[in-house]
């Protein structure tokens, strides 16, 4: 049985050497047949049905030591296949839309490695938000509970149906017309943070009474978080005029895009098929569903890294971006606005007896006893805090000189109250560390202890566990009292 998705992508080929020849030769439009509108409508309450699949096949260059010839690269085939059903809740000025993800699978190979992806169940719900900020293009949310870095790379892609709008926004075009594409818009589209340059250009290929075919193809040059990237792109964009809405898109792209200290680079090719169609019959989407769930409540694009074994849940700032994680051990780094600001290192350190906490005073001699063989390295202060999750924390800096960069060292300790405990330890450049300095603390106050493994859902399975241990104690209660009892009776 055939699928939306059995296609000959041999279509690329074609149309983009069609697109060359039309863009480059002069064209009498056909005024006679009158300009036509090809704006999107962005109506509140709207929903469709999205069916995409998107594909990359290449290499990924992985940058070993920063030099061009310590660069590996890796073979790399990625396939990813989305169904979801959106509502748009948001406006013309400030785009947004609810989705429920029917399904949502990815399946990621490189090298000799395999990887699957797909969203867990809590997560389907989903808010989507567009920006259109460097660094701030789609934003992601799950309204029930909140996404990893895996499930939101998963979904984040671009070619994303809120991003449309902002390329078709022409209310008079002739068939023929072509005109310079707006490059704020087209970041959004691609999913890059800054446009450098391009010679992009859009042009209505046909018109009919009930449908418009138009045509995107350039050269971009953008920035993607600390890295540039080189793009050939080419793009088609089906329109239903009497609907006015996006009826199926195809995307192209041919890139190489450096390596970084956030992500690997890409040297290869990109397909991109979204098809979508009007469709209200998604039982999740009804305005009283949403209503329920996001009543009084300001849902924010968060992040979560769980850990069964160390039974403990990270929540955190999607600025921060993971490069490598275990049971009790990640590494993240900080972009903002393209730049890498900091590196935090997280470690789960061995419990220590409850009756026997650590204290800052043996903290700040174990900080020194690291630093002891810097000689640029000095402590710089110590102080106990508090989480706003209730847990027990130290804080020390240290000021030092690492290549010759004025660095800063900040070093966390926090621990439960039954002794389990977590440090992390931040590095950046003394300059930043004012400006900075927030973003430690909320990654700090987004650590949480729980007593059972995983749940789906970490505070509610808390409660769940602190309830039933009442009712245990209840119960047990309840039995030594009818013992009682009944050896009186005796």
């Amino acid at each position: 049985m055939k699928t939306v998705f059995d296609r000959d992508y041999s279509f690329f080929a074609t149309f983009k050497l069609a697109i060359v020849l039309l863009l480059s030769v002069p064209y009498v439009s056909a005024h006679a047949a009158g300009n036509i509108d090809i704006s999107i409508n962005e109506n509140r309450g709207l929903q469709q049905r999205v069916d995409a699949r998107y594909e990359h096949d290449g290499k990924v260059v992985v940058d070993n030591a920063g030099q061009a010839e310590q660069k590996e690269r890796l073979n790399m085939k990625t396939v990813a296949d989305l169904v979801f059903h959106q509502r748009l809740t948001g406006s013309a000025a400030d785009p947004q839309a609810i989705r429920y993800y029917d399904s949502s699978y990815g399946n990621f190979n490189i090298d000799k490695g395999k990887t699957k992806a797909t969203l867990e169940k809590q997560n389907r719900l989903i808010v989507a938000r567009l920006k259109s900020k460097p660094g701030q293009r789609i934003q992601m949310a799950s309204i029930l509970d909140l996404l990893n870095q895996t499930e939101l790379n998963l979904i984040k892609n671009p070619a994303d149906p809120l991003t449309y709008a902002g390329l078709l926004t022409k209310k008079s075009v002739a068939q023929g017309d072509k005109w310079e594409v707006d490059k704020n818009a087209l970041a959004d589209f691609l999913a890059v943070d800054r446009i450098l340059f391009t010679d992009a250009k859009m042009m209505l290929k046909t018109a009919t009474r009930d449908t418009a075919r138009i045509y995107l193809l350039g050269q971009v040059d953008a920035t993607v978080e600390d890295v540039g990237t080189s793009m050939k792109v080419s793009a088609v964009f089906d329109v239903n005029r009497k609907r006015k809405q996006v009826t199926q898109v195809r995307l192209s792209i041919d890139e190489n895009r450096e390596a970084g200290q956030v992500a690997p680079g890409f040297e290869g090719k990109s397909r991109v098929n979204v098809q979508l169609r009007a469709d209200d019959r998604c039982e999740h989407l009804t305005t009283a569903n949403l209503k329920k769930l996001t009543k009084s409540r300001r849902i924010k694009q968060r992040l979560q890294w769980l850990s069964e074994k160390g039974k403990f849940a990270l929540e955190y700032d999607p600025r921060w971006k993971m490069i490598a994680s275990e049971s009790e051990a990640a590494v993240l780094r900080y972009v903002d606005d393209g730049d890498l600001m900091a590196q935090c290192n997280v470690l789960q350190l061995p419990a220590r007896p409850a009756s026997n906490p650590l204290t800052l005073e043996k903290y700040r001699e174990e900080i020194e006893t690291i630093i002891r063989g810097d000689k640029t390295a000095k402590l710089v202060g110590a102080s106990k805090l508090k989480t706003t999750t209730g847990l027990d924390a130290f804080r020390v800096s240290v000021k030092g000189v690492e290549e010759d960069v004025p660095v800063k060292w900040i070093y966390y300790h926090v621990a439960s109250e039954d002794g389990r405990r977590l440090t992390f330890i931040f590095t950046l450049e003394q300059e930043i560390a004012d400006l900075f300095q927030p973003s430690d603390q909320r990654m700090v106050n987004g650590l949480s202890f729980f007593v059972q493994p995983a749940h789906p859902n970490v505070k509610v399975a808390t409660k769940r566990v602190a309830q039933k241990d009442r009712l245990d104690q209840d119960a047990s209660a309840r039995r030594k009292d009818g013992s009682r009892r009944a050896a009186k009776s005796r």
